[in-house]
């Protein structure tokens, strides 16, 4: 037996370890995450009515490993490789310091999205979509096991990516590390089947030129369109990026997406009425002395559905925001409304009117105010960071792990001026 081989036979089982362990810990990481906080709001990010085909789950999960099997077959080709000198591996930062690791990374993952658009794209041609791409495809509505649910030739195709790059660009061990990490979370995200991006992932926001859940849930649920893995760059440059994803996106992440169309209807009409009852002076807008920098005073949510007063809480830990108007304060028999979702039942009877919605909120290093946000719509509370952006706006978002919302509230003295 030569020494390559006894390299590549030594090397196989720690390589194929690995790659099925990524592969297990980002799938049930991301599975986890939508069993515990469905209920919380995730429910409520669902991108497709219909739900996985029966023993859908069961088949994705038995390619990956497959998958997962060929990816070591072709990885180990590396560490052999790097043992003979075809490929350069760096193991400490003697020959290139912390900045090439760095850059290598970032050049990797551009490389791979390339990579990954243009074969990615050929295998849809009909020619070869039924050997190469058609098992992937059998999930119209992906799980979060179908990150590597691939027939043999596709599995082939995807596990080529690394060794060729490793023949142009050497890379440290750390680097590629990162590199397989940083791949498997963002697959298991695409396949959530629920958006678990926040807002600052939407086109034309900061973080807009990154590929969502939304963006490949719907190259899933249409066979066509949105080709790449992490970035929208090659799908924009080449128009094939789906037309509609702009508006599913926001659609999705915006607290309208939570009701009916009707409700939305009812819901637009309700706060064109109460911003003219705000310009008549029908509703008391008068705010406490706000200091320098301070949220105190009272505030209006988005469309005036509600205005919210911030002032010191009782035991004077922090800031506390407490309902002080709602539009729709009674119900349709002219009953108080009550906090009806609450996780509590003792809590349920009690009204929104006067609730405190905003709890614990201390001032953070950065300028912005920390603490937790009670949302009378799910009965759940959230981490929650306030900032005052401009003297009469109040930015607020509530978070669970990595998906927030945000709302931006106006000062209700200021939209009354403003308005009168």
């Amino acid at each position: 037996m030569n020494e390559s081989m006894q390299v590549y036979l030594s090397a196989w089982p720690t390589v194929w370890a690995m790659d099925t362990g990524r592969y297990l810990v980002g799938a049930t990481l991301m599975a986890a995450i939508l069993a515990l906080f469905w209920r919380a709001g995730l429910a409520r990010r669902k991108l497709q009515a219909r739900d996985p085909a029966t023993g859908q789950r069961r088949r994705e999960f038995l390619a990956s490993l497959r998958t997962a099997f060929i990816f070591s077959l072709l990885g180990t080709i590396v560490a052999v490789g790097d043992h003979q000198g075809w490929i350069t591996i760096y193991k400490g930062f003697g020959q290139a310091g912390p900045a090439y690791l760095v850059g290598s990374l970032a050049l990797m993952l551009v490389a791979h999205d390339t990579y990954f658009y243009w074969v990615h794209r050929a295998m849809h041609h009909r020619r070869l979509f039924a050997l190469f791409h058609r098992t992937h495809h059998l999930s119209r509505t992906p799980t979060p096991w179908a990150a590597y649910s691939f027939a043999v030739p596709e599995a082939i195709v995807h596990a080529a990516f690394v060794p060729l790059f490793l023949l142009v660009v050497p890379m440290h061990g750390l680097g590629l590390l990162a590199f397989g990490i940083v791949q498997i979370l963002r697959n298991v995200m695409g396949h959530a089947g629920a958006e678990v991006h926040s807002a600052a992932f939407g086109p034309g926001r900061w973080l807009g030129w990154n590929n969502t859940t939304t963006h490949h849930d719907l190259h899933h649920e249409t066979s066509r369109y949105n080709y790449g893995l992490y970035f929208r760059w090659w799908d924009k440059l080449m128009g094939t990026e789906h037309p509609d994803y702009r508006r599913k996106f926001e659609a999705i992440i915006a607290p309208e997406a939570r009701t009916t169309q009707p409700a939305i209807a009812g819901r637009v009409l309700v706060r064109t009425i109460a911003a003219l009852m705000l310009a008549g002076g029908l509703v008391v807008a008068a705010e406490p002395t706000r200091a320098e920098g301070s949220p105190v005073g009272r505030w209006a949510t988005p469309g005036v559905a509600a205005i919210v007063e911030l002032a010191p809480c009782a035991d004077t830990s922090g800031l506390c925001g407490t309902i002080r108007w709602l539009w729709d304060a009674v119900d349709e028999k002219g009953r108080p409304r009550l906090d009806a979702q609450n996780a509590d039942t003792a809590l349920r009877t009690r009204p929104l009117l006067g609730l405190s919605i905003l709890s614990g909120l201390t001032r953070s290093p950065n300028g912005s105010w920390e603490g937790r946000i009670y949302n009378p719509e799910d009965g759940q509370t959230y981490r929650a960071t306030v900032r005052q952006t401009a003297a009469d706006t109040l930015t607020v978002e509530g978070c669970v792990l990595f998906i927030c919302q945000k709302q931006a509230w106006r000062s209700a003295s200021a939209l009354a001026a403003v308005l009168r």
